[in-house]
């Protein structure tokens, strides 16, 4: 049984659990990385910078039992666009709602004449690509490469081109 969800835009209200799902999303990356400095201090932060960034009408929340579950955003960029963030509390995962948030963003970019629409999950982050790609995002459309100076140790990537890559 799917759990009652509604998604609606975001309030002023909305601000501090939308800070934690930032932070959330930080401490996911961290761990994924195992770099406990991504993000800084005070990652929840960097939600204050989306907002003004990109203004609360182009923001959506996910409210279960009167408690926001998750987020989505949408940047425009003329007639491209850009979901970011799109957040689910860990706890509440695997229930449809990132489907719902996903549907309200690509439904938004629509409606606002957006045309391609990116998202950019980080390289590690395998399972959120494998479900992105199950949503319809199987376009490839620019492949970021770094070489890391500091001699950070790297995971075995994978293939792409014949080339083995590290992520």
């Amino acid at each position: 049984m799917k759990p009652s969800v509604t998604v609606r835009g975001y309030r002023d209200e909305d601000r501090e659990a939308c800070r934690m799902l930032w932070k959330e999303l930080t401490e996911w990356h961290r761990r994924i990385y195992d770099d406990p400095t991504i993000g800084g201090d005070q990652p929840e932060h960097f939600f204050d910078d989306h907002l003004a960034k990109v203004g609360p009408d182009h923001l959506w929340v996910a409210v279960h039992k009167s408690r926001v579950v998750g987020l989505i955003g949408l940047i425009e960029k003329g007639v491209e666009g850009e979901i970011e963030p799109l957040i689910v509390t860990e706890d509440c995962r695997r229930l449809g709602i990132g489907a719902r948030l996903l549907a309200t963003g690509l439904e938004a970019a629509r409606s606002r004449g957006i045309k391609i629409l990116e998202i950019n999950p980080v390289a590690r982050n395998t399972q959120t690509i494998e479900w992105l790609y199950e949503h319809g995002f199987r376009t490839l459309g620019q492949i970021q490469l770094f070489i890391d100076l500091t001699g950070h140790p790297w995971k075995r990537g994978p293939r792409l081109y014949r080339r083995q890559f590290d992520f």
